[in-house]
């Protein structure tokens, strides 16, 4: 599981739903969370960075990936447990 740190431009809740939606819409994003005051969106799954960036600026905003989230452990279990460990995540987000 990898968690991704995303700085998006997000003006009113709109942005922040519209973006929400199509992110959850990708194969493989467990959860979405979007901090519109520090224009910060943290998605949590099995998923390709590129796809994540492509699939926010289809919806016609700018995303570049946070340098704190380029970092990886070296083995697939300790992604898993690094991941999972910093991260919580409301579930329901991603069913709005």
């Amino acid at each position: 599981m990898e968690v991704v740190d995303l700085k998006v431009c997000l003006h009113c809740k709109s942005c922040e739903n519209s973006v929400r939606k199509t992110l959850c819409k990708i194969k493989g994003v467990k959860c979405v969370e979007t901090n519109r005051a520090l224009n910060k969106i943290t998605v949590l799954g099995y998923m390709d960075r590129k796809m994540i960036i492509k699939e926010v600026r289809k919806t016609g905003r700018k995303a570049e990936v946070l340098p704190s989230s380029s970092l990886r452990p070296s083995t697939p279990r300790q992604r898993s447990r690094r991941a999972t460990s910093a991260f919580k995540c409301i579930l329901p987000s991603c069913f709005r």
